[in-house]
């Protein structure tokens, strides 16, 4: 081990090294990762024991899934989603941060759950511009959370596949121990906010041990590459693959591989939304809030349910931040009433299978109704591309 660490750090991973149980191997493991300086020359220390506790984690999973008995009994945590699915999510704290206040604002539900402590989920509908959005109040996060304290587990894996996390703060409260303990929480669940996926893959392969590949010019121009190709080889290597094809397509650092490596890693938008606006000083921890987090938080929005301050765009925010568009479908000349929500970049051939597989097995041509152009109505094939507020009629052989 350097000696770059520290003796605390060399302390705590002689610890690790020590420990019997998985569980106290991945609770040594955290604490020592905690204690390493974080520069240079610890990088890839930190991206090999990173590896370490991702498979620690998931061995840990794989012998809860496996000691649970077999029972029907369906989890109240476990949510099916219906239209575009929000999750309003905070630390826990009594009393609440206003999560339920703003869940009944928003679809009218919930109203005798205002004020009590929320054990298991909430959920309404929000309609905006005849869309319906899911809106769920999970429960609040508590300390450790991801290590199973407080139905956490539960909450984080809804978080998981859910589209947007809304993350609540109380702006009569300090707002940074808020953020604190739900951000290590979500980190520590392998859950990243407001990231796009590393630009890499890693291909296992039957033979030639471990290869790096550097294929556009943006990666080839990674600052010391020959040394990242090496703590890429080890952090595979660590990660018991002997033989594999890694590519880069653009900058890389050696924990977006860490990251790369671990299936369990998923990628969310999120915004914070600022709660209690209208009590005293509320003003002045919102605007601190906005400057501190705006850089990694596209969204920041202030509320006060008391005085009704919420934007009456909501919806339309939400589409922009998801990057999705509206498609009204068309049959005989009637257009219908509440559009498709299709990601933007959408093609007609991408319509007609969300529609049924017979549109596009059977697919002739479709007519594109455009508003603010001069074809308005235009004729297109299967790859036309679509925009917000489009109307296609698609025809069938």
């Amino acid at each position: 081990m350097s000696s770059n660490i520290g003796p605390e750090a060399q302390a705590a991973y002689q610890k690790y090294l020590d420990a019997g149980s998985i569980d106290e191997k991945i609770k040594r493991l955290e604490e020592f990762l905690s204690l390493i300086p974080k520069h240079k020359a610890t990088e890839n220390i930190v991206a090999l024991n990173k590896s370490r506790l991702a498979k620690l984690r998931k061995e840990q999973e794989e012998r809860r899934i496996r000691s649970r008995t077999t029972s029907k009994i369906v989890s109240p945590f476990s949510i099916k989603k219906e239209g575009t699915q929000l999750i309003l999510i905070s630390d826990y704290y009594v009393p609440g941060v206003g999560k339920t206040s703003l869940l009944n604002y928003l679809t009218h539900a919930a109203k005798d759950k205002i004020g009590k402590f929320t054990a298991i989920p909430e959920i309404g509908i929000y309609e905006y511009d005849k869309i319906r959005f899911q809106i769920v109040d999970m429960p609040s996060l508590m300390e450790d959370a991801s290590t199973g304290v407080g139905n956490g587990k539960e909450i984080l894996s809804q978080l998981r596949s859910c589209d947007l996390i809304c993350i609540c703060v109380d702006l009569s409260r300090d707002y940074n121990k808020q953020m604190s303990l739900i951000l290590t929480e979500l980190t520590r669940a392998s859950i990243r906010l407001n990231i796009e996926p590393p630009p890499i893959t890693i291909d296992k392969t039957g033979a030639n041990k471990i290869q790096v590949f550097y294929l556009t010019r943006e990666a080839k121009k990674i600052p010391n590459i020959d040394e990242l190709t090496e703590n890429i080889k080890k952090v595979v290597f660590e990660n018991g693959i002997r033989n594999a094809v890694v590519k880069l397509y653009g900058k890389v650092s050696i924990s977006d591989v860490v990251d790369a490596l671990d299936p369990s890693v998923v990628y969310k938008k999120a915004i914070i939304l600022g709660t209690k606006g209208d009590l005293p000083a509320t003003e002045d921890h919102f605007e601190s809030l906005k400057e501190e987090y705006s850089n990694r938080f596209k969204v920041i929005i202030g509320t006060s349910t008391k005085k009704k301050e919420f934007p009456d765009d909501f919806g339309e925010i939400i589409l922009a931040l998801l990057e999705k568009i509206r498609i009204y479908t068309m049959h005989a000349g009637e257009v219908a009433d509440k559009p498709l929500i299709m990601d933007k970049g959408v093609l007609v051939k991408d319509v007609a299978l969300k529609i049924h597989r017979s549109f596009y097995d059977l697919f002739d041509y479709a007519i594109v109704i455009r508003k603010g152009v001069k074809q308005k109505r235009k004729r297109v094939g299967l790859d036309y591309g679509l925009k917000d507020n489009d109307i296609i009629e698609i025809h069938i052989i």
